[in-house]
């Protein structure tokens, strides 16, 4: 993982310095030569007193970061390092040669800030500056709002071929001439992060396969051209939580699921993302399972790479062996670490939220059980080896992508209390792969028997004169506010959004809405 030290230049409380600081440090006669950002400067490991903000640059000059409050400034000079691991892909050539020369990593951590407290910030770099603003996690007592997905699948492609393949759903009218969707990827990736960003979230939870592969570097470029670029910022505002997918292993062509091609792959998305550190016995493990803790929920994320023993029943990805990816069954140094975590977040937490890629119940193409002829190689079904350990300790939400379609089970268990006794403790998992890619249909020979909801099925299309008016599957997320009741207790309301596309004649999409499909949850505590 890139990292760069920190050095404080300059923390001090009189509010109005902060005007004199900001015009000295940015003014064209006093920034540092040399060209500016690769990617925009975005915030990552929120604590109560403390953040991180990331940004990649052109050149080696130092950045400064420029922090202000109503009571404090901060000033800081970056680091930068060579970001030797974002290299374009050397086992395969990539398309579009000559790519950029690597770029520099820097990471400043602005400490001794308020709880649950909004503070604007300014990064300069070069000739160039971006502002923007961010709040510091909450207490354990305030309202939070989550925003989770997965399966983005990032790729320059996605703007130029034809959008994915769409099969009506159950019970729809919709017209003979249409068979794939109204959008692209990425127009339906750039609507639904547009819609996420109004919802101003705390948090921003992926769920895995962020970009279409993860050893192809191009991929990442358009992945921050979409939170932190030309396409949008969201991310210099909002935290990204996010867990390593399948795709974020594959290396592309030339590397595949070797052990070579998947540590050179995923280790461009541990030097993009940082986390609490998990005190992993094996150094490698590092940033791929990790905690946080924010406001009343716990976040925990696992990495289901790559079960063991290998091509068995155990095992997430039967392409996949000897790389640096943990392995999850019992006994292995991640599943140890996640039952402690577990324990303390019961203890600690209103709520306790667990995501990784694989989808452990769905009814997509990787929900189909080790053995069957239709059986992908990438099954999800080897987590359910966790759920003993989750309803043990009463996790409320598990949030997986995979399949890449919006589907919910409920999965019954009990959960035992600190003083001994047990209650019913039933999981919501949510399949959420709808960030931008896919919109699969279910497997005719997957099977479900927790499901409670699939927009496929649950939410016909309807069509009037060749405008589609309501349902479908479309992209989107699940939106998950916490907050008090009027009793005092606690509620986690789950909401799956969608990016319903309004469509003219011809089903030409002329705009976004934010709707809510019928599948309201709420869990109280």
């Amino acid at each position: 993982m890139i990292a760069s030290k920190n050095r404080s230049s300059l923390r001090v409380s009189k509010f109005g310095v902060w005007f004199a600081i900001l015009s000295f440090a940015c003014s064209p006669a006093n920034c540092w030569p040399g060209d500016g950002f690769r990617v925009l400067p975005y915030l990552q490991n929120p604590a109560e007193d403390a953040i991180t903000i990331k940004w990649f640059s052109e050149t080696g000059i130092p950045g400064r970061v420029s922090v202000s409050g109503d009571h404090e400034i901060a000033v800081l000079d970056s680091e930068p390092e060579l970001a030797s691991s974002l290299s374009y892909n050397a086992l395969q050539p990539e398309p579009d040669a000559p790519h950029p020369a690597l770029p520099f990593a820097h990471r400043v951590r602005v400490e001794g800030l308020r709880s649950g407290t909004s503070y604007r910030y300014r990064v300069s770099q070069g000739a160039e500056t971006h502002a923007s603003t961010f709040r510091t996690a909450p207490a354990s007592n305030q309202v939070i709002r989550l925003i989770a997905y997965s399966d983005s699948e990032t790729e320059p492609e996605s703007s130029t071929m034809p959008p994915v393949g769409w099969s009506a759903s159950t019970g729809s009218n919709r017209p003979d001439n249409v068979s794939r969707y109204l959008e692209n990827q990425t127009a339906g990736y750039r609507a639904n992060l547009e819609i996420v960003s109004g919802r101003n979230p705390d948090l921003i939870l992926i769920a895995g396969d962020l970009v279409e592969t993860g050893g192809e570097q191009r991929d990442w470029d358009e992945f921050w051209r979409h939170n932190a670029g030309s396409y949008g910022s969201i991310a210099s505002r909002i935290p990204v939580v996010a867990a390593i997918g399948n795709h974020e292993n594959f290396a592309g062509p030339g590397g595949g699921y070797s052990a070579e091609g998947a540590n050179f792959a995923t280790n461009k998305f541990l030097t993009y993302f940082e986390s609490s550190i998990n005190n992993a016995s094996d150094p490698k493990h590092q940033g791929r399972y990790h905690r946080l803790d924010y406001g009343p929920a716990s976040i925990i994320t696992l990495d289901s790479s790559d079960g063991l023993p290998h091509q068995t029943a155990s095992d997430t990805n039967h392409n996949l062996a000897g790389s640096h990816a943990p392995d999850f069954n019992p006994g292995s140094q991640q599943y140890q670490w996640f039952e402690s975590q577990l324990a303390d977040a019961q203890a600690k937490s209103k709520f306790t939220i667990v995501q990784f890629h694989h989808t452990m119940n769905g009814s997509g193409p990787h929900s189909v059980p080790f053995g069957h002829e239709s059986f992908s190689g990438q099954s999800g079904i080897a987590m359910q080896v966790l759920l003993p350990l989750m309803h043990r300790f009463g996790v409320d939400v598990v949030l997986s992508g995979h399949n890449e379609m919006f589907e919910r089970s409920e999965v019954p268990g009990f959960e035992t209390l600190p003083n001994g006794s047990t209650r019913d403790r039933r999981i919501q998992c949510f399949d959420v792969g709808v960030g931008g890619d896919g919109l699969r249909e279910p497997s005719p020979v997957a099977v479900n028997p927790f499901r409670k909801f699939i927009a496929h099925h649950d939410e016909p299309e309807v069509w009037t004169d060749g405008r589609l008016q309501s349902g479908g599957m479309h992209y989107g997320h699940l939106e998950m506010n916490i907050a008090q009741d009027d009793s005092g207790c606690w509620e986690l309301e789950m909401l799956p959004v969608h990016s319903f596309p309004i469509t003219g004649d011809g089903a030409k999409v002329v705009s976004w809405e934010r709707r809510v499909y019928s599948d309201r949850v709420v869990i109280t505590e």
